[in-house]
Protein backbone atom coordinates (compact mmCIF):
# COMPACT_ATOMS: atom_id res chain seq x y z
CA UNK A 1 0.00 0.00 0.00
CA UNK A 2 2.77 2.48 0.65
CA UNK A 3 4.70 2.32 -2.21
CA UNK A 4 1.71 4.26 -3.90
CA UNK A 5 3.12 7.25 -2.60
CA UNK A 6 6.42 7.18 -3.68
CA UNK A 7 4.94 6.78 -7.26
CA UNK A 8 2.32 9.63 -6.73
CA UNK A 9 5.81 11.25 -5.75
CA UNK A 10 7.50 10.35 -8.98
CA UNK A 11 4.62 11.11 -11.22
CA UNK A 12 3.78 14.71 -9.96
CA UNK A 13 7.54 15.37 -10.35
CA UNK A 14 7.39 14.12 -13.94
CA UNK A 15 4.02 16.27 -14.12
CA UNK A 16 5.56 19.44 -12.72
CA UNK A 17 8.97 18.87 -14.74
CA UNK A 18 6.80 18.85 -18.27
CA UNK A 19 4.44 21.83 -16.78
CA UNK A 20 7.80 24.19 -16.10
CA UNK A 21 9.51 22.34 -19.83
CA UNK A 22 6.45 24.14 -21.74
CA UNK A 23 6.81 26.97 -19.23
CA UNK A 24 10.24 27.38 -20.73
CA UNK A 25 9.56 26.62 -24.51
CA UNK A 26 6.97 29.01 -24.94
CA UNK A 27 9.10 31.63 -23.06
CA UNK A 28 11.62 31.42 -25.39
CA UNK A 29 9.70 31.16 -28.59
CA UNK A 30 6.57 33.02 -27.91
CA UNK A 31 7.32 35.64 -25.98
CA UNK A 32 3.94 37.30 -26.88
CA UNK A 33 2.03 35.10 -24.19
CA UNK A 34 3.63 36.41 -21.41
CA UNK A 35 3.62 39.94 -19.74
CA UNK A 36 7.14 40.63 -19.45
CA UNK A 37 6.68 43.51 -17.23
CA UNK A 38 5.37 41.24 -14.63
CA UNK A 39 8.58 39.66 -13.80
CA UNK A 40 10.19 40.37 -10.38
CA UNK A 41 13.93 41.12 -12.11
CA UNK A 42 15.60 39.99 -15.70
CA UNK A 43 13.80 39.06 -18.98
CA UNK A 44 11.93 36.55 -20.67
CA UNK A 45 15.09 35.25 -22.24
CA UNK A 46 16.57 34.18 -18.45
CA UNK A 47 13.31 32.67 -17.43
CA UNK A 48 12.88 30.83 -20.18
CA UNK A 49 16.27 28.77 -19.86
CA UNK A 50 16.07 28.98 -16.17
CA UNK A 51 12.70 26.71 -16.50
CA UNK A 52 13.81 24.33 -19.28
CA UNK A 53 17.04 23.84 -16.62
CA UNK A 54 14.77 23.01 -13.69
CA UNK A 55 12.75 21.06 -15.94
CA UNK A 56 15.27 18.87 -17.04
CA UNK A 57 16.19 18.31 -13.23
CA UNK A 58 12.59 17.29 -12.22
CA UNK A 59 12.50 15.21 -14.85
CA UNK A 60 15.85 13.38 -13.63
CA UNK A 61 14.82 13.01 -10.35
CA UNK A 62 11.31 11.87 -10.85
CA UNK A 63 12.63 8.69 -12.60
CA UNK A 64 15.49 8.53 -9.07
CA UNK A 65 11.96 8.69 -7.31
CA UNK A 66 10.42 5.51 -9.33
CA UNK A 67 13.82 3.58 -8.62
CA UNK A 68 12.77 4.67 -4.96
CA UNK A 69 16.36 6.20 -4.07
CA UNK A 70 16.96 8.27 -1.15
CA UNK A 71 19.14 10.46 -3.19
CA UNK A 72 15.82 10.84 -5.59
CA UNK A 73 14.00 11.80 -2.29
CA UNK A 74 16.75 14.36 -1.07
CA UNK A 75 17.07 15.68 -4.41
CA UNK A 76 13.39 16.15 -5.24
CA UNK A 77 12.74 17.66 -1.89
CA UNK A 78 15.65 20.62 -3.07
CA UNK A 79 14.20 20.53 -6.43
CA UNK A 80 10.59 20.99 -5.71
CA UNK A 81 11.76 24.00 -3.39
CA UNK A 82 13.66 25.35 -5.97
CA UNK A 83 10.71 25.17 -8.49
CA UNK A 84 8.66 26.80 -6.11
CA UNK A 85 10.94 29.83 -6.01
CA UNK A 86 11.25 30.02 -9.75
CA UNK A 87 7.63 30.06 -10.72
CA UNK A 88 6.51 32.00 -7.61
CA UNK A 89 9.17 35.06 -8.88
CA UNK A 90 7.73 34.59 -12.51
CA UNK A 91 4.28 33.76 -11.79
CA UNK A 92 3.58 38.23 -12.92
CA UNK A 93 4.19 36.96 -16.38
CA UNK A 94 2.00 34.43 -16.37
CA UNK A 95 0.07 33.73 -13.28
CA UNK A 96 -2.27 30.75 -13.99
CA UNK A 97 0.37 28.53 -15.62
CA UNK A 98 2.93 29.38 -12.62
CA UNK A 99 0.13 28.94 -10.17
CA UNK A 100 -0.38 25.03 -11.52
CA UNK A 101 3.09 24.44 -11.27
CA UNK A 102 3.65 25.65 -7.65
CA UNK A 103 0.67 23.39 -6.86
CA UNK A 104 2.35 20.30 -8.30
CA UNK A 105 5.39 21.29 -6.41
CA UNK A 106 3.73 21.78 -3.30
CA UNK A 107 2.06 17.67 -4.04
CA UNK A 108 5.55 16.66 -3.92
CA UNK A 109 7.10 17.68 -1.08
CA UNK A 110 3.76 16.60 1.01
CA UNK A 111 4.39 13.31 -0.74
CA UNK A 112 8.27 12.87 0.06
CA UNK A 113 7.75 14.75 3.80
CA UNK A 114 4.91 12.51 4.40
CA UNK A 115 5.43 9.67 3.79
CA UNK A 116 9.32 9.29 3.57
CA UNK A 117 9.64 6.41 5.54
CA UNK A 118 8.81 4.55 2.31
CA UNK A 119 12.13 5.40 1.06
CA UNK A 120 14.33 3.81 3.98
Amino acid sequence: MGSGWVAFAGAYMVITGLFNLTWGIVALVQKEYFVEDGLVFSNLQFWGWIAVIVAAIQLAVGAGLFARKVIGMLAALVVSMCAILLNFLSIGAYPVWSTIAIVGSCLVLWAITVHSDEFV
